[in-house]
């Protein structure tokens, strides 16, 4: 009885995977890791992009004017549309993946 419920739940799971692979393919939902600096650069993200592959702490926050984020891996974040904010994606050893405005 109980390898059935773990064959069943192992089903469940698997195809809750191929559901959300075959998702992104169908509308191109992408990650933040993925994005691209498509959203008009109102933070001035494009002076920026020589960060990108380099350590965090190459980031001058204090010359920085405007809101910033500096999010990691597994952070938890809000969506809300703020187009003068800095994003910043890391890796887990804190090296810069990604920037761009909102």
């Amino acid at each position: 009885m109980r390898t059935v419920a773990i064959l069943i739940a192992a089903a469940f799971v698997s195809s809750c995977a191929q559901t959300k692979d075959v998702a992104e393919e169908i509308v191109g939902v992408s990650t933040p890791w993925e994005e691209t600096n498509a959203i008009a650069d109102t933070c001035g993200s494009e002076k920026l992009q020589h960060l990108l592959g380099h350590s965090i702490t190459e980031f001058d926050a204090a010359n920085y004017d405007g809101p910033v984020r500096v999010l990691g891996v597994n952070d938890i974040y809000t969506e809300d549309y703020r187009p003068e904010r800095l994003n910043i994606f890391v890796d887990a050893n804190g090296t810069v993946v990604n920037l761009y405005c909102q």
